[in-house]
């Protein structure tokens, strides 16, 4: 649902573990207004970064809605986060930005990065440029990147999460690729 501040939260309280619904019966249970789950919602409560984030992979790569104001600002408030406390209870910690998948599933650092870059989205601006810094300052000596950098969601070293590194290596690639098309990758001090 889109909150008020121009962001999403994520989830319906009224569809968790009721798969058998049809989808008009799923259409009535969360947009029919006289229905208590509609009325759960509280459209005046701040946004959740990681539903805001996984919108936003949307909008971002539609050639008309990714320039649109909401999408525009949706992205702000998505970047103004950037490895803040969520607003979403099961999002909170912070640690939850530098935990990393591919292909994107959750909004992390490398997700949110990836939509803002395709939407245009500048270098200059001061939150991707501490985001861009963050990645120079974590790549690991043999070049790649982990998969996760979390101090509560630690992963093993193993030919799994080899191959993962692999696939966010590549994604942060593009990350710079689009941000600092016009620089040497080498002066920003990337391997």
């Amino acid at each position: 649902m889109r909150q008020d501040d121009g962001g999403w939260v994520i989830g319906s309280p009224g569809i968790i573990g009721i798969p058998h619904l049809t989808r008009r019966e799923l259409n009535d249970l969360t947009s029919n207004i006289k229905r208590k789950t509609a009325q759960s919602f509280d459209k005046s409560k701040p946004f959740s970064a990681a539903g805001t984030g996984m919108v936003l992979r949307a909008f971002s790569v539609h050639p008309h809605y990714k320039k649109s104001e909401e999408a525009l600002t949706a992205a702000q408030l998505l970047k103004s986060m950037l490895f803040k406390k969520d607003n979403w209870t099961s999002y909170q910690h912070p640690d939850n930005w530098l935990r990393f998948q591919y292909p994107f599933w959750w909004t992390n650092l490398v997700s949110a990065l990836d939509s803002l870059s395709i939407m245009g989205f500048s270098k200059e601006d001061p939150d991707i440029e501490n985001a861009l810094k963050w990645f120079i300052d974590h790549q690991e000596p043999d070049g790649l990147w982990k998969v996760s950098y979390s101090k509560i969601h630690k992963s093993p070293d193993n030919h799994k999460t080899l191959h993962s590194r692999l696939w966010i290596t590549l994604a942060i690639c593009r990350l710079f690729k689009r941000f600092m098309a016009d620089f040497q990758l080498m002066e920003t001090g990337i391997k």
